[in-house]
C-alpha cells in the first residue's frame, strides 16, 4: 500500500468519518447526561449509560478503522451499528416498561 492510497479521501471514507463523528458526539452527550452535568436526557439512567458506552466505543472504533487500518467500509457498518442497537433497545424498553 502506498502512502497516496492510504491518505486518499474517498466518498465512503468521508461518510464513515461523519457517522463516526456523530456517534462520538452523541456518546459524549449521553456521558454528560449520565454524570448529571447536562440533565437533558429523556431516558432512564441505565439507558443513558448504555447509550453513552455504545455510541462512544463504536464511534472510536470506527475512527480507528478509518485512519489506522484503512477499512472505511467496515467502519461504516460499525458506525451504523449503534443506531440499530439503540432502536432495538428502546423498542424493548417501551414494550417491557410499565406506564401509569
Amino acid at each position: 500500500m502506498t502512502t497516496q492510497s492510504c491518505c486518499k479521501m474517498t466518498f465512503i471514507k468521508i461518510i464513515a468519518f461523519l457517522i463516526a463523528g456523530v456517534n462520538t458526539y452523541f456518546g459524549g452527550w449521553f456521558l454528560l447526561n449520565a454524570l448529571n452535568i447536562l440533565q437533558s436526557s429523556k431516558y432512564s439512567k441505565g439507558s443513558t449509560i448504555m447509550f453513552s458506552i455504545l455510541f462512544s466505543v463504536m464511534g472510536i472504533v470506527a475512527m480507528y478503522l478509518i485512519f489506522q487500518r484503512n477499512l472505511p467500509k467496515t467502519a461504516l457498518w460499525i458506525g451504523a451499528g449503534p443506531w440499530l442497537i439503540a432502536l432495538v433497545f428502546l423498542f424493548i424498553v417501551m414494550i417491557t416498561s410499565d406506564y401509569h
